[in-house]
């Protein structure tokens, strides 16, 4: 019965490290992934960077068409059917705020704070 006893003990051993390895493994491929997904988030924020730094337009949302795209006027009158950047908080695009376009494709690209509206009313 000892000897029973000891092999039990050496196979629940024997288990027990194969699926330590497997772990090892595991978290091994989990921390690459992780890695490789934030310098994936560092090269989007740079992009969007990038993307907001071009020359900006002030337009003001009339509405949102769906998820993706809205109707914007523009201080010459000119309204635009344009797509909103997927980075932007949609809660803040509400009818009538201002918003940032982008000068030569028209999307939206940033929202702008309450006080700029007032500016813009001035400018109009």
């Amino acid at each position: 019965p000892q000897k029973r006893d000891e092999e039990d003990l050496y196979s629940r051993l024997k288990s027990l490290e194969r699926q330590l390895e497997f772990l090892e493994i595991q978290e091994e491929y989990v921390k690459d992934e992780q890695r490789n997904l934030k310098r994936e988030l560092v090269r989007a924020k740079e992009e969007v960077k990038r993307i907001q730094s071009v020359p900006l337009v002030i337009g003001q949302l009339m509405e949102m068409v769906d998820q993706n795209y809205g109707i914007v006027g523009s201080t010459t009158g000119s309204q635009y059917y344009v797509r909103v950047l997927s980075t932007i908080n949609r809660e803040l695009l509400k009818p009538s705020s201002s918003v940032a376009l982008h000068r030569h494709a028209n999307s939206v690209v940033d929202t702008l704070p309450p006080e700029a509206d007032s500016a813009i009313a001035l400018m109009s």
